[in-house]
């Protein structure tokens, strides 16, 4: 009888070995929310008292320093309160609240500086608040301008033209020269109806 042939046994192969698993990237960590500042407001002429009121019917955090200034009548003298900062108040400012605040009357836009906002530093309220508890008169005078610098009006029958001033005659009013009709026309302005036009950006 022939003997059968017996096939050789396949060689087991060796198992592939799996690819090592790339490590775990960490779980992005969420934002961290913005805290809250103190940003400032321009408001229409002597609306400062109106617009705090608008705000605090919202509920919105707000900073109106008031100042006594004695005022001169034909008749008698009175101490008056006054806003210390003419057309600005401080509001505290949140993702959530920005636009609400914006949108309250009273309220024009925020003040920008150098194309950023204005933020009212811890440091200089607390200066301000010591102040204004102090028996120190307080005078706020605008900052000097430059001639030649550009400028915008804020209040008047020019607001909303910019100009380049030309002179500063004194603490109330400048010279500014204002194109018009392809013409130069200068025109004498009150100091307080003017902001540099960098701080609008």
């Amino acid at each position: 009888m022939a003997e059968s042939s017996k096939e050789p046994l396949a060689k087991p192969q060796p198992t592939p070995a799996k690819p090592a698993s790339s490590p775990a990237k960490p779980a992005s960590s969420p934002a961290k929310p913005q805290p809250p500042q103190w940003h400032v407001v321009y408001t229409l002429p002597r609306h400062e008292k109106k617009a705090a009121r608008e705000l605090e019917l919202q509920g919105l955090e707000y900073w109106l320093p008031l100042h006594k200034v004695r005022k001169q009548w034909s008749d008698r003298r009175k101490w008056v309160e006054e806003p210390l900062f003419k057309s600005y108040l401080f509001v505290l400012v949140t993702p959530r609240n920005y636009f609400d605040i914006l949108n309250t009357y009273g309220i024009v836009r925020y003040i920008y500086h150098e194309g950023k906002p204005a933020i009212l530093r811890d440091a200089d309220m607390d200066i301000l608040r010591r102040l204004l508890d102090s028996t120190y008169e307080l005078e706020v005078t605008p900052l000097q301008l430059t001639p030649g610098q550009q400028v915008r009006v804020e209040q008047g029958p020019l607001m909303g033209h910019t100009g380049i001033l030309i002179k500063q005659n004194s603490n109330q009013s400048v010279r500014v020269d204002f194109e018009i009709l392809q013409r130069s026309v200068v025109v004498t302005v009150p100091l307080k109806f003017i902001r540099p036009l960098e701080d609008l950006s």
